[in-house]
Order: structure tokens, then sequence, then C-alpha cells
């Protein structure tokens, strides 16, 4: 597996997130496209815009599927030594910020802002994207709620500045639909990374496989047919 975080200093968040990096997906699609993960110059020029972040790089960390209890762990370590217990406490609102559970971020992307004289600016990027179907509130509240737990780590480190980013093909902050009211109250009641943003994701057209009966009724307890279903892009 590709090792991201040889090109960053040691002491750098970019290089601990780096070490914890443990996603097949992540290695495969290296392997096959024989590129390396960073983003592309449009994208992380409207992400930086959206985001008020004026500032022009060349090395990003990226990475997919990241686990939050890695992102914990690399913001409460100043060196990665392995087999070290270390207290397991509870946040403001009770709640512990490492679950055991596999709680991510569906993409991150960091890297260190270095003003000639100022202190450093570690940016921290965390996307959340939805391509089909509707935002699952529980999910991101569940979400939200672990990244408020971790505050400790936060504020052990506040030259990291997060902040989240939603992608899908719909701007879910915007919307004024009741379907999506819940949904937004979730959003409207997390400051703690400040202002939450919105990029299009466009997302094709596609088909899902569906079990039915004979008359086309979905059933997937006793189906004896099967047919295509026609995907709706994400709803606000």
């Amino acid at each position: 597996m590709t090792d991201q975080s040889v090109s960053f200093p040691t002491e750098s968040l970019e290089y601990k997130l780096g070490r914890f990096n443990a996603k097949e997906r992540f290695a495969l699609i290296q392997r096959v496209l024989g590129v390396k993960f960073v983003p592309h110059d449009d994208f992380l020029g409207e992400v930086l815009a959206k985001c008020g972040i004026e500032v022009t790089t060349e090395k990003v960390f990226c990475a997919m599927d990241f686990h939050l209890d890695w992102l914990y762990a690399a913001l409460m370590s100043d060196e990665l030594r392995p087999d070290e217990p270390l207290p397991l406490l509870a946040g403001e609102s009770g709640a512990f910020p490492v679950t055991g559970r596999q709680q991510d971020a569906d993409f991150v992307m960091c890297f260190t802002e270095r003003p000639a004289n100022a202190p450093a600016i570690t940016h921290l990027l965390l996307l959340e994207a939805k391509g089909v179907g509707n935002w699952d509130t529980k999910q991101m509240r569940s979400k939200l709620a672990q990244y408020r737990a971790m505050k400790p780590a936060f504020d052990r480190n506040p030259n990291v500045r997060p902040r989240l980013v939603l992608m899908s093909p719909l701007n879910p902050i915007s919307s004024a639909t009741r379907q999506s009211a819940a949904f937004r109250a979730v959003l409207d009641s997390f400051e703690d990374f400040g202002e939450i943003v919105w990029v299009g994701l466009p997302v094709e057209n596609t088909f899902s496989v569906v079990r039915c009966n004979a008359k086309g009724t979905p059933d997937g307890k006793t189906p004896t047919h099967w047919k295509l279903s026609s995907r709706q892009a994400a709803l606000s």
C-alpha cells in the first residue's frame, strides 16, 4: 500500500493521518489507475473559495472513508506510539470520541499554510457526499455527535481549522422542503467548525435492481421477479 505520509514532515497532521490510512480502496485506485490521490485544481479551487480559504497549495493529503477514530488519534498524538494505553475520556456531551465503530468522513483533504511571518495553519476539510436518495439525518446526527465529542482533540490543536463540506447534486442547506427540514435542523445545530458549505456533485442517471412480484411490486421477502428501477439523484 502506498504510504502517502512520507511526503510530509513527521510532526505534521498530514503525516499522522497517512499513518492510519489503511483503506484497500485507496490503494486499489492508485494501483489500477496509476495515479496519486491529489485533488483536481479546479475542484480544489472551488472548495477553497466556498470555504473562504485564500491560499494555493501543491501538497494536499487526501483519503477516503477515513475513520473518525483515526482522526481523533492523529489529533491527540504528538508521537505515534503503538501499544501505549491512553485514557478514554468522554467529551462535554458525555459521548466518547473513540467509538470502535467504522464511522467515517467520506473524503478528507488536509494541507498546511505556512505564512512568512505568522504561525502555520493546517486546513482540514471533511467531505460528506450523497449521490442518490436522501441525506440520512440519523447518520449525520451521529457523525456530528462524534465530532463534538472530539472537541478536546481540536482544542489541543488550535492551528488546525476543520471545515465540513457537503457534496450532492442539490443543495440541502438552502432547500426549504418539508422533507429536508429535519436534516437542515441537524446541520443548523452544528457550529463547531464554522459555516457548513455545499459543493455540487454531478451524478449520472443510473438504475438499481429491485426484487418484486409478477406485477412489479417490490417484494424483498418472497420475490418471483426482478426489475430495473431508476435511481433518483440525492434530494435536498
